[in-house]
């Protein structure tokens, strides 16, 4: 290949055509992808939610440590009865919510579990169903709380001074 051709030609070539593809991938990785319904919203995968699940999560994980349903649980953060009018029956607010209390939160299980609580998104959107049905709340009782759970509630939190709002 001649210098010239290269210089001139074959080059400016493989330039522009690199640039062209370049610029048809961002084109089509900008664009959201157009739900199945055809409506132009994005396709959102949500899980389904189980009420019940999320009771036996909010107990076992120990989010009851410091929130109370059904007047079982402690007090350091709101009490998610679905009763309340504070609740949000959206879960990203509520998510929202919980995130503002996240460095709280955080310090309270290190303390008194002794470990970060791990959710997958399954898990939340369970909790999040139990904190929305209040026939499910009913049920909500001591008997449903591990032991060890149940003895950090009456002796109290191991940082007093946090407090979930």
């Amino acid at each position: 290949m001649s210098s010239d051709f290269y210089t001139h030609v074959y080059r400016p070539l493989s330039l522009f055509v690199t640039a062209a593809i370049i610029c048809t991938f961002t084109t089509f990785t900008a664009v959201p992808l157009a739900s199945a319904a055809g409506n132009g919203a994005p396709d959102i995968e949500l899980p389904q939610m189980d009420a019940e699940t999320g009771k036996s999560l909010f107990a076992d994980r120990g989010c009851v440590v410091c929130h109370s349903v059904n007047n079982v649980g402690g007090d350091i953060g709101p009490s998610l009865d679905a009763s309340n009018i504070d609740q949000s029956q959206n879960p990203f607010e509520f998510f929202a919510r919980m995130w503002r209390g996240a460095e709280a939160m955080l310090h309270l299980q290190q303390a008194d579990l002794g470990y970060q609580v791990d959710f997958s998104g399954q898990d939340l959107a369970d909790i999040f169903a139990f904190v929305q049905d209040e026939a499910v709340q009913e049920s909500f009782t001591e008997a449903d709380l591990p032991e060890h759970i149940r003895e950090i509630i009456d002796n109290g939190p191991s940082i007093p001074d946090y407090e979930i709002r």
